[in-house]
Protein backbone atom coordinates (compact mmCIF):
# COMPACT_ATOMS: atom_id res chain seq x y z
CA UNK A 1 0.00 0.00 0.00
CA UNK A 2 1.26 3.32 -1.44
CA UNK A 3 0.13 5.11 1.94
CA UNK A 4 0.71 6.16 5.65
CA UNK A 5 -0.10 3.56 8.36
CA UNK A 6 -0.38 4.85 11.75
CA UNK A 7 -0.39 2.17 14.44
CA UNK A 8 -1.39 2.89 18.07
CA UNK A 9 0.58 1.41 21.28
CA UNK A 10 -0.04 2.35 24.73
CA UNK A 11 2.39 4.25 26.79
CA UNK A 12 4.24 0.55 27.46
CA UNK A 13 3.83 -0.26 23.73
CA UNK A 14 1.18 -2.56 23.85
CA UNK A 15 -0.49 -2.44 20.71
CA UNK A 16 -4.16 -0.99 20.44
CA UNK A 17 -5.12 -0.18 16.99
CA UNK A 18 -4.21 0.78 13.17
CA UNK A 19 -5.52 3.29 11.19
CA UNK A 20 -5.20 4.09 7.26
CA UNK A 21 -6.61 5.95 4.01
CA UNK A 22 -6.11 9.35 6.41
CA UNK A 23 -5.42 12.84 5.56
CA UNK A 24 -1.71 12.76 6.57
CA UNK A 25 2.06 14.41 6.20
CA UNK A 26 5.36 12.95 7.44
CA UNK A 27 8.84 14.72 7.98
CA UNK A 28 11.56 12.20 7.98
CA UNK A 29 15.14 14.03 8.05
CA UNK A 30 18.47 12.31 8.99
CA UNK A 31 19.94 12.30 12.29
CA UNK A 32 17.37 14.49 13.52
CA UNK A 33 13.46 14.41 14.85
CA UNK A 34 11.09 12.90 12.54
CA UNK A 35 7.25 14.06 12.70
CA UNK A 36 3.53 12.90 11.44
CA UNK A 37 0.44 14.05 11.62
CA UNK A 38 -2.53 12.30 11.07
CA UNK A 39 -6.47 13.51 11.37
CA UNK A 40 -9.73 12.20 12.65
CA UNK A 41 -12.96 13.06 13.63
CA UNK A 42 -14.21 14.54 16.88
CA UNK A 43 -16.51 11.28 17.03
CA UNK A 44 -13.57 8.87 15.84
CA UNK A 45 -13.71 5.65 17.77
CA UNK A 46 -10.11 5.66 17.76
CA UNK A 47 -9.93 8.99 19.94
CA UNK A 48 -9.58 7.41 23.20
CA UNK A 49 -6.46 4.99 22.12
CA UNK A 50 -5.24 8.35 20.58
CA UNK A 51 -5.46 11.02 23.27
CA UNK A 52 -4.60 8.31 26.50
CA UNK A 53 -1.48 9.28 28.06
CA UNK A 54 1.63 8.63 26.69
CA UNK A 55 -0.25 7.21 23.48
CA UNK A 56 2.81 5.87 20.97
CA UNK A 57 2.32 5.69 17.59
CA UNK A 58 4.40 3.62 15.09
CA UNK A 59 4.45 5.70 11.53
CA UNK A 60 4.56 2.84 8.19
CA UNK A 61 5.15 3.88 4.95
CA UNK A 62 5.46 1.27 1.60
CA UNK A 63 4.73 -1.53 3.88
CA UNK A 64 8.17 -0.39 6.83
CA UNK A 65 8.21 1.17 9.86
CA UNK A 66 10.05 4.23 9.32
CA UNK A 67 9.95 5.72 13.43
CA UNK A 68 8.02 5.12 16.00
CA UNK A 69 7.18 7.62 18.78
CA UNK A 70 4.86 9.45 21.53
CA UNK A 71 1.75 11.36 20.18
CA UNK A 72 3.08 14.72 21.54
CA UNK A 73 -0.10 16.73 20.95
CA UNK A 74 -3.75 16.34 19.53
CA UNK A 75 -5.27 20.23 18.73
CA UNK A 76 -8.49 20.25 17.94
CA UNK A 77 -12.07 22.19 16.99
CA UNK A 78 -15.85 21.28 17.52
CA UNK A 79 -18.42 20.59 17.32
CA UNK A 80 -18.84 18.13 14.66
CA UNK A 81 -14.62 18.75 13.99
CA UNK A 82 -11.66 17.13 13.72
CA UNK A 83 -8.39 16.40 15.55
CA UNK A 84 -4.91 16.47 14.70
CA UNK A 85 -2.47 13.79 16.32
CA UNK A 86 0.53 14.82 16.28
CA UNK A 87 3.82 12.45 16.54
CA UNK A 88 7.42 13.04 17.68
CA UNK A 89 9.84 10.72 16.99
CA UNK A 90 11.87 8.18 19.84
CA UNK A 91 15.50 10.13 18.86
CA UNK A 92 13.61 12.87 20.93
CA UNK A 93 14.91 11.17 23.71
CA UNK A 94 18.29 12.00 22.63
CA UNK A 95 17.71 15.39 23.31
CA UNK A 96 15.68 15.03 26.70
CA UNK A 97 18.54 12.62 28.27
CA UNK A 98 22.18 13.75 29.44
CA UNK A 99 25.25 12.67 30.08
CA UNK A 100 26.89 12.38 33.45
CA UNK A 101 30.00 13.52 34.30
CA UNK A 102 30.10 10.07 35.71
CA UNK A 103 27.14 8.26 34.73
CA UNK A 104 27.35 4.45 36.62
CA UNK A 105 27.44 7.45 40.08
CA UNK A 106 24.60 8.70 42.14
CA UNK A 107 23.75 12.11 41.52
CA UNK A 108 25.85 13.58 44.75
CA UNK A 109 29.03 11.25 43.63
CA UNK A 110 29.73 12.97 40.46
CA UNK A 111 33.77 12.95 41.24
CA UNK A 112 34.63 13.85 37.60
CA UNK A 113 34.53 17.22 36.25
CA UNK A 114 33.64 15.59 32.56
CA UNK A 115 32.96 12.09 31.16
CA UNK A 116 35.74 12.06 28.16
CA UNK A 117 35.11 9.63 25.40
CA UNK A 118 37.68 9.55 22.70
CA UNK A 119 38.12 7.41 19.98
CA UNK A 120 36.35 6.53 16.30
CA UNK A 121 33.18 8.52 15.58
CA UNK A 122 30.54 5.04 15.78
CA UNK A 123 32.41 3.99 19.56
CA UNK A 124 32.09 7.36 21.15
CA UNK A 125 28.62 7.81 20.32
CA UNK A 126 27.74 4.11 21.38
CA UNK A 127 29.84 4.30 24.76
CA UNK A 128 27.66 7.48 25.75
CA UNK A 129 24.43 6.26 24.86
CA UNK A 130 25.10 2.76 26.69
CA UNK A 131 26.79 4.16 30.01
CA UNK A 132 23.38 6.94 29.99
CA UNK A 133 20.82 4.04 28.78
CA UNK A 134 22.24 1.69 31.85
CA UNK A 135 22.06 4.84 34.08
CA UNK A 136 18.21 5.54 33.34
CA UNK A 137 17.03 2.03 33.62
CA UNK A 138 15.33 2.05 30.39
CA UNK A 139 15.19 -0.76 27.77
CA UNK A 140 17.21 1.03 25.25
CA UNK A 141 20.40 -1.07 24.03
CA UNK A 142 22.70 -0.27 21.58
CA UNK A 143 24.53 -2.40 18.75
CA UNK A 144 28.36 -3.43 18.35
CA UNK A 145 30.87 -0.75 17.53
CA UNK A 146 32.40 -1.60 14.15
CA UNK A 147 34.66 1.62 14.96
CA UNK A 148 33.12 3.64 11.54
CA UNK A 149 34.34 7.15 11.36
CA UNK A 150 37.31 9.60 12.53
CA UNK A 151 38.98 9.98 16.04
CA UNK A 152 36.87 12.55 17.92
CA UNK A 153 37.06 14.01 21.37
CA UNK A 154 33.50 14.83 23.17
CA UNK A 155 33.10 15.41 26.70
CA UNK A 156 29.53 15.68 28.90
CA UNK A 157 28.71 17.55 32.21
CA UNK A 158 24.59 17.30 32.19
CA UNK A 159 24.65 17.82 28.60
CA UNK A 160 21.54 16.50 26.58
CA UNK A 161 22.94 13.26 24.45
CA UNK A 162 22.30 15.11 21.00
CA UNK A 163 23.75 18.15 21.57
CA UNK A 164 27.39 16.46 21.74
CA UNK A 165 26.55 13.32 19.62
CA UNK A 166 24.70 14.69 16.11
CA UNK A 167 27.17 16.95 15.05
CA UNK A 168 29.82 14.37 15.17
CA UNK A 169 28.14 11.84 13.25
CA UNK A 170 26.89 14.22 10.84
CA UNK A 171 30.63 15.05 10.14
CA UNK A 172 31.48 11.40 9.75
CA UNK A 173 28.65 11.20 7.07
CA UNK A 174 26.76 8.39 9.56
CA UNK A 175 23.26 7.80 9.98
CA UNK A 176 21.74 6.84 13.09
CA UNK A 177 19.11 4.20 13.24
CA UNK A 178 16.36 3.03 16.49
CA UNK A 179 15.18 -0.89 15.68
CA UNK A 180 12.20 -1.76 17.98
CA UNK A 181 12.33 -5.27 19.10
CA UNK A 182 10.44 -7.35 21.90
CA UNK A 183 13.02 -6.56 24.33
CA UNK A 184 13.16 -2.69 23.61
CA UNK A 185 15.64 -0.77 21.27
CA UNK A 186 18.51 -1.04 19.94
CA UNK A 187 20.32 2.21 18.25
CA UNK A 188 23.00 1.47 15.33
CA UNK A 189 24.40 3.18 13.29
CA UNK A 190 24.55 2.89 8.91
CA UNK A 191 26.43 4.33 6.38
CA UNK A 192 24.57 5.61 3.78
CA UNK A 193 24.42 4.61 0.20
CA UNK A 194 25.11 6.63 -3.08
CA UNK A 195 22.42 6.74 -5.54
CA UNK A 196 23.74 5.36 -8.88
CA UNK A 197 24.20 8.28 -11.66
CA UNK A 198 24.49 12.06 -11.01
CA UNK A 199 21.15 14.48 -10.85
CA UNK A 200 21.16 17.46 -13.21
CA UNK A 201 18.50 19.45 -14.50
CA UNK A 202 17.56 17.14 -17.33
CA UNK A 203 17.44 13.97 -14.56
CA UNK A 204 14.87 14.95 -12.32
CA UNK A 205 15.60 18.08 -10.78
CA UNK A 206 13.10 20.85 -11.22
CA UNK A 207 13.91 24.11 -12.32
CA UNK A 208 13.66 26.22 -8.91
CA UNK A 209 16.52 25.47 -7.28
CA UNK A 210 19.50 27.19 -4.62
CA UNK A 211 22.80 26.73 -3.82
CA UNK A 212 25.46 28.37 -2.00
CA UNK A 213 29.51 28.23 -1.99
CA UNK A 214 31.13 29.83 0.58
CA UNK A 215 34.92 30.07 2.13
CA UNK A 216 36.52 28.43 4.47
CA UNK A 217 36.81 30.02 8.00
CA UNK A 218 39.62 28.24 9.51
CA UNK A 219 43.40 26.83 7.76
CA UNK A 220 44.66 26.16 10.89
CA UNK A 221 43.58 26.06 14.42
CA UNK A 222 45.43 26.45 17.80
CA UNK A 223 44.27 24.23 20.58
CA UNK A 224 44.53 25.50 24.08
CA UNK A 225 45.55 22.63 26.18
CA UNK A 226 45.52 22.25 30.37
CA UNK A 227 47.34 24.81 32.26
CA UNK A 228 46.93 28.48 32.88
CA UNK A 229 48.92 31.42 32.00
CA UNK A 230 52.74 30.99 31.10
CA UNK A 231 51.87 27.28 31.50
CA UNK A 232 49.06 26.93 29.36
CA UNK A 233 50.08 23.82 26.31
CA UNK A 234 49.71 24.58 22.82
CA UNK A 235 48.97 23.28 19.87
CA UNK A 236 48.65 24.31 16.27
CA UNK A 237 47.46 21.94 13.41
CA UNK A 238 46.90 23.05 9.59
CA UNK A 239 45.50 22.68 6.69
CA UNK A 240 47.94 22.96 3.77
CA UNK A 241 45.70 21.91 0.52
CA UNK A 242 42.82 23.93 2.04
CA UNK A 243 45.84 27.08 2.32
CA UNK A 244 47.44 26.27 -1.28
CA UNK A 245 43.54 26.36 -2.64
CA UNK A 246 42.36 28.84 -1.42
CA UNK A 247 45.92 31.24 -1.10
CA UNK A 248 44.43 32.17 2.17
CA UNK A 249 46.02 32.04 5.73
CA UNK A 250 42.94 32.13 8.32
CA UNK A 251 43.81 31.19 12.47
CA UNK A 252 41.40 29.69 14.88
CA UNK A 253 41.42 29.11 18.47
CA UNK A 254 39.50 25.88 20.30
CA UNK A 255 39.66 25.56 23.81
CA UNK A 256 40.61 22.05 25.22
CA UNK A 257 41.70 22.90 28.94
CA UNK A 258 39.06 20.30 30.13
CA UNK A 259 41.06 17.68 28.23
CA UNK A 260 42.94 14.27 29.91
CA UNK A 261 46.88 14.93 30.78
CA UNK A 262 48.77 13.42 28.07
CA UNK A 263 45.50 13.59 25.39
CA UNK A 264 46.02 14.44 21.88
CA UNK A 265 45.31 17.60 21.24
CA UNK A 266 45.58 17.44 17.64
CA UNK A 267 42.19 15.67 17.72
CA UNK A 268 40.37 18.91 18.67
CA UNK A 269 42.26 20.70 15.77
CA UNK A 270 40.73 18.56 13.35
CA UNK A 271 37.66 18.57 14.70
CA UNK A 272 37.64 22.54 14.31
CA UNK A 273 39.25 22.43 11.15
CA UNK A 274 36.53 20.31 9.82
CA UNK A 275 33.77 22.48 10.91
CA UNK A 276 35.49 25.57 9.35
CA UNK A 277 35.65 23.13 5.68
CA UNK A 278 34.32 25.87 2.95
CA UNK A 279 31.03 24.55 2.31
CA UNK A 280 29.29 23.81 -1.15
CA UNK A 281 25.52 23.01 -0.78
CA UNK A 282 22.22 23.02 -3.08
CA UNK A 283 18.66 22.81 -1.87
CA UNK A 284 15.87 21.93 -3.99
CA UNK A 285 12.60 19.24 -4.13
CA UNK A 286 12.87 16.38 -6.43
CA UNK A 287 10.55 14.48 -8.38
CA UNK A 288 10.13 10.78 -7.11
CA UNK A 289 10.47 8.54 -10.54
CA UNK A 290 10.66 4.07 -10.72
CA UNK A 291 14.10 4.53 -11.00
CA UNK A 292 14.15 6.94 -8.02
CA UNK A 293 11.82 6.42 -5.22
CA UNK A 294 12.22 6.15 -1.60
CA UNK A 295 11.87 2.90 0.16
CA UNK A 296 13.38 1.23 -3.27
CA UNK A 297 16.48 3.16 -4.62
CA UNK A 298 17.49 5.19 -1.56
CA UNK A 299 16.56 5.59 2.46
CA UNK A 300 16.64 8.67 4.39
CA UNK A 301 20.15 9.92 4.97
CA UNK A 302 21.12 8.13 1.45
CA UNK A 303 23.56 10.62 -0.52
CA UNK A 304 23.16 11.67 -3.93
CA UNK A 305 25.58 13.50 -6.52
CA UNK A 306 24.08 16.81 -7.87
CA UNK A 307 25.64 18.99 -10.96
CA UNK A 308 23.61 21.81 -11.68
CA UNK A 309 25.38 25.24 -12.56
CA UNK A 310 28.32 26.21 -11.06
CA UNK A 311 27.71 23.22 -8.17
CA UNK A 312 29.05 19.93 -8.27
CA UNK A 313 28.48 18.34 -5.02
CA UNK A 314 26.90 15.07 -3.09
CA UNK A 315 24.31 15.67 -0.71
CA UNK A 316 22.01 13.86 1.65
CA UNK A 317 18.15 12.99 0.95
CA UNK A 318 15.51 13.81 3.56
CA UNK A 319 12.03 13.31 2.51
CA UNK A 320 8.24 14.46 2.68
CA UNK A 321 5.12 12.70 2.45
CA UNK A 322 1.97 14.09 2.07
CA UNK A 323 -1.53 12.05 1.79
CA UNK A 324 -4.90 13.70 1.26
CA UNK A 325 -8.07 12.54 -0.46
CA UNK A 326 -7.88 15.16 -3.42
CA UNK A 327 -3.92 14.63 -4.18
CA UNK A 328 -3.56 11.05 -3.02
CA UNK A 329 -0.10 10.59 -1.59
CA UNK A 330 2.95 12.49 -2.86
CA UNK A 331 6.41 11.77 -2.18
CA UNK A 332 8.88 14.70 -2.10
CA UNK A 333 12.83 13.96 -1.93
CA UNK A 334 15.00 16.63 -0.93
CA UNK A 335 18.66 17.52 -0.70
CA UNK A 336 20.24 19.92 0.89
CA UNK A 337 21.03 21.58 4.41
CA UNK A 338 17.35 20.86 6.21
CA UNK A 339 17.70 25.29 7.11
CA UNK A 340 16.63 26.03 3.67
CA UNK A 341 18.42 29.31 3.10
CA UNK A 342 15.40 30.77 1.87
CA UNK A 343 12.99 29.90 4.68
CA UNK A 344 14.07 32.85 7.10
CA UNK A 345 12.28 31.22 10.17
CA UNK A 346 13.35 27.64 9.85
CA UNK A 347 17.02 29.20 9.53
CA UNK A 348 15.95 31.52 12.56
CA UNK A 349 15.22 27.99 14.56
CA UNK A 350 18.52 26.79 13.94
CA UNK A 351 20.44 29.89 14.51
CA UNK A 352 18.39 29.62 18.44
CA UNK A 353 19.02 26.07 18.53
CA UNK A 354 22.60 26.52 17.86
CA UNK A 355 22.62 29.51 20.68
CA UNK A 356 20.63 27.46 22.91
CA UNK A 357 23.49 24.89 22.86
CA UNK A 358 26.31 27.12 23.41
CA UNK A 359 24.11 28.26 26.38
CA UNK A 360 23.95 25.01 27.74
CA UNK A 361 27.82 24.30 27.18
CA UNK A 362 28.56 27.35 29.39
CA UNK A 363 25.87 26.92 32.30
CA UNK A 364 27.08 23.35 32.99
CA UNK A 365 31.07 24.36 33.30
Amino acid sequence: MDGHRFVIYDSEDNYELELSGLEASSELPPNQIPTASFVLDDDDSALAAVTAPGARCGVWFRGIERFRGRIESTPGEGPQGFITANIEGDIRKLWDWHGRQVPGAALDAQASEYRVYTGKTESVVKAALAENFARLGVPWTVAPSLDRGVTVRVEFRMHPLADKLIPILDAAGLILTLEYTETGVVVDVREPDTVPGVLTLETGIPDAYSFGMSAPTATRVIVGGRGEGVEREFLEVRDDDREAEWGDIIESFTDARNTEEGSDLSVDGLQALAEGAPRVSITTDLVETERFMFGSTYLVGDLVHVKVGPVDTTQRLSVSITESADSGVEVTPRIGEIDDSADIEVRLAQQLAALARGVRDQGRR
